[in-house]
């Protein structure tokens, strides 16, 4: 079965879906809005689910030389009280995360993509899709017309524009609260625990360094949406002042984020749709669920979104059978995931004083509660299939991604 296929969105998803599928012996065109394909956000930590997928792509080397080992996650009060300390150790002695710049994923995602079959489109904003019985037709800002496809598959992000058009029914609402992000060198030796580290004042204050290469870190720092409104400016002096009386032990880096001030913003969406795919045209990544970076699995998901979708083409004799195996597949560990990252965002970014002080008497003690300590660390991972259970990850601490 030859199919022909659109990929609309030239993101993390987007390329290693289209990669896949054209690797395969499928016709991919990748259509991307912009002139020139970029990534966009901040550094990210793949999980061991993530890094299965670029194994898979045969990027799981280079990766792990462009990046930098993640052993866990440590959370901290500005008083010292632990909220959060978690080891991948736990789930295998080799398991691990790695932390790697947004830019450098894009990189070796689009170097992988061209050595593939794929097209790519660039400047060819897609702004509608058009069925024709069993087969799909793409639609630019130009007004010119595209295929017809076999099957469309819509990665265009957490803000997807095709998303509302497409599936009415579909919710996407901003969470209220974003951050300010930026990549710096880590004067302070953060890096060499090789832990994402976070330190918390109630629920409106939040820093996060994360490791994602030799000698940098991604820093960000929470604020409300309406704070991070296109031409609004940041106090920075005011942030400098606050962020460093939060974290002393990283005021040099503090103070050279600060001098340097070159902060991105980013908000986020919770994106839930009614159902992965109508006929022809199907939803990954954050186009289909989008959530918040709190439990770091945005990427990850997306990626085993495009693995799981290819896997199901080439396993099944048809492209029916194939989407619904694919959204089968799917449907508990996203589920999970996004339940999960909304009902924790509000104990670390909201308004409520209340949610602040219930994490920080019980979410530490929770970290080393038998069972607890298990259901939090496989989260961190991204190995749940939902509530109730979990893929165990193989003898070398890998996720199995036929697992």
């Amino acid at each position: 079965m030859t199919l022909r296929i659109a990929v609309i969105g030239c993101g993390v998803a987007g390329q290693a879906v289209a990669t896949l599928l054209a690797d395969s012996g499928h016709a991919v065109t990748v259509f991307e809005r912009f002139a020139e394909p970029r990534p966009i956000g901040a550094g990210l930590l793949l999980q061991p689910t993530g890094l299965a997928v670029l194994r898979a792509l045969g990027l799981g080397e280079q990766a792990m030389v462009r990046g930098a080992r993640v052993d866990g996650l440590e959370g901290r009060t500005h008083r010292g009280r632990a909220v959060l300390e978690l080891a991948y150790a736990d789930l295998h002695p080799k398991a691990h995360g790695l932390g790697i710049l947004r830019s450098v994923l894009f990189e070796l995602l689009h170097q992988r993509l061209h050595r593939s079959s794929a097209r790519l489109r660039v400047g060819s904003e897609i702004a509608d899709v058009v069925r024709i019985g069993v087969t799909a037709s793409v639609v630019d800002r130009s007004g010119a017309t595209h295929g017809p496809f076999d099957l469309v598959i819509v990665a265009d992000g957490a803000h997807s524009s095709l998303r509302q058009r497409l599936m009415p029914a579909a919710r996407a609402p901003l969470y209220p609260w974003g951050c300010i992000w930026t990549t710096v060198p880590d004067l302070d030796g953060i890096g060499a625990a090789r832990q994402l580290r976070q330190r918390v004042r109630g629920t409106t204050e939040m820093m996060g360094l994360l490791p994602v290469a030799d000698g940098q870190l991604t820093l960000y720092w929470s604020l409300p949406v309406d704070q991070l409104a296109p031409g609004r400016p940041i106090n920075l002096a005011a942030w400098r002042r606050t962020a460093a009386a939060l974290w002393p032990e990283a005021a040099a880096i503090v103070d050279h984020a600060a001098a340097a001030d070159s902060f991105s913003r980013a908000t986020y969406r919770h994106v839930a749709l009614p159902r992965w795919h109508d006929g022809p045209v199907v939803f990954i990544g954050d186009a289909a669920h989008g959530t918040s970076p709190q439990l770091g699995q945005g990427a990850n998901l997306g990626l085993l979104d495009a693995y799981t979708l290819a896997r199901a083409i080439v396993e099944t004799g048809d492209l029916t059978s194939a989407l619904a195996s694919f959204a089968c597949r799917r449907d508990g560990p996203v589920r999970f995931y996004r339940q999960a990252s909304h009902l924790l965002t509000p104990f670390f970014q909201s308004r409520s004083g209340a949610l602040g002080l219930l994490r920080d008497a019980f979410m530490g003690i929770s970290c080393h509660l038998p069972g607890m300590r298990g259901l939090m660390g496989s989260t961190l991972a991204g190995t749940r299939r939902g509530w109730l259970s979990s893929v165990a990850l193989d003898g070398e601490g890998r996720y199995r991604l036929d697992g």
